[in-house]
């Protein structure tokens, strides 16, 4: 063995190789820093007074999460970084945490500490076993409650939250019509444009009507180019197409359609103004948190800008005067209510200016509406919430307890 460089204060990024070397040996993230805490303690001759009987009975009371993460969409691997995020952040002393993983078939392994910190879906399920294997009426002898960590899909779109309601589980975030209704993109912005809020202009095209392009170019003749090539219900950033002309609208709908392996697409109009993401939490009374503004290096944001740590920027809280944070917060908060959203959701927008918006009055454009949004380590809905004095672990905590009381009511 040749050493060559010894580092005697390692790397503590989630995905750091220590982790991975602790979680060999069964420690996971939280009992191997209070390790090396109690160690140096110690080593400094620090007393610590042990309260046995008391951690004891802590033990006996902590409410015990499931955390469901993985799932069968294109946002799995982001669901996996959310999924062991949430598991990191639900404080040990409150919760006892298992996590879950959901394979591309819906079926349930429980992942040990070694497993948790792989890399990525498909290591993991090199790695599981069938005595891992568990059903999902097996749940409520498992928990307390269910903390969705899926993105998009079943986890997203009301299937999983129907599943657990049959089984008398709580769990996090809005119910099975709000959950359904805001995975359709076309649906949420037509119900929402009925309730005199601002959407883009946009139609659903069928992948039978590329035979006569003549016709497709008919139906798309009240919109002005550039326009928007996007999946009416699948994640955030995947398929999304900046269209200029209508050259580049045919080629770029058989593209979608061929890679996509769907059969609908949705076109939207392309709006211009200051790209927003806007947190939003509660059951029956809302609250939005300060908007972030997102910046693209092209013309579409990517799934790895929003989510993952190094790749993409935002600016928390957004640069805005007081009032027009204020006129955005409020406009997404009407819209969580009025969409009958629970828990928490993230509300993805564009900003006008009375400058800038053709009513020559300030407006919100709604994009979307994300009820399961992502909880990575870099998501901005963290920057949002310490933005007013919540932590992570605190965020994550209102999460739980706004799902137990939800549930409670029910």
């Amino acid at each position: 063995v040749y050493i060559i460089d010894p580092n005697s204060l390692t790397g503590m990024s989630p995905s750091s190789f220590l982790f991975h070397q602790a979680a060999e040996i069964g420690m996971n993230h939280t009992q191997l820093i209070n390790y090396l805490i109690d160690t140096e303690l110690k080593n400094y001759g620090i007393n610590q007074i042990e309260k046995k009987s008391n951690m004891k009975k802590e033990n006996e009371n902590k409410t015990r999460v499931v955390v469901l993460l993985g799932g069968s969409t294109n946002e799995r691997e982001i669901s996996l970084e959310s999924g062991r995020n949430i598991c990191y952040k639900l404080s040990p002393h409150k919760y006892d945490v298992i996590p879950i993983f959901v394979d591309n078939n819906n079926e349930l392994y429980k992942l040990t500490t070694r497993l948790l910190v792989q890399n990525s879906t498909r290591e993991i399920m090199d790695n599981v076993t069938d005595d891992l294997k568990i059903k999902w009426s097996e749940l409520p002898s498992l928990c307390d409650f269910v903390f969705i960590g899926l993105h998009g899909g079943a986890g997203e779109g009301g299937q999983v939250q129907g599943a657990l309601e049959m089984l008398g589980l709580p769990y996090n975030g809005s119910g099975v019509l709000a959950s359904g209704l805001c995975m359709d993109k076309y649906r949420t912005a037509r119900f929402l444009k009925q309730k005199g809020l601002d959407v883009p202009n946009s139609i659903l095209l069928d992948k039978k009507q590329l035979q006569n392009k003549e016709n497709l170019l008919e139906k798309i003749k009240d919109f002005n180019f550039p326009l928007i090539l996007k999946p009416h219900d699948d994640g955030c950033s995947f398929f999304v197409e900046k269209v200029n002309n209508k050259d580049e609208f045919l080629e770029k709908l058989n593209n979608y359609f061929e890679n996509s392996k769907k059969d609908i697409v949705l076109v939207e109009e392309f709006i211009s103004g200051m790209e927003l993401t806007c947190g939003v939490f509660g059951n029956d009374k809302a609250t939005a948190l300060p908007p972030s503004q997102v910046i693209a290096a092209n013309d579409v944001l990517s799934i790895q800008e929003k989510f993952l740590p190094g790749a993409g920027q935002n600016l928390t809280p957004a640069p805005l005067s007081k009032d027009a944070i204020k006129f955005i917060q409020n406009v997404v908060e009407k819209s969580y209510k009025a969409l009958n959203c629970k828990g928490y959701a993230r509300i993805d927008c564009f900003y006008q200016d009375a400058k800038h918006s053709p009513t020559k009055k300030q407006r919100l454009v709604l994009l979307e509406v994300n009820t399961l949004p992502g909880m990575t380590p870099a998501t901005c809905i963290f920057h949002q919430a310490s933005e007013i004095g919540l932590r992570p672990m605190e965020f994550i905590n209102i999460i739980v307890e706004l799902g137990l009381e939800l549930h409670k009511k029910n």
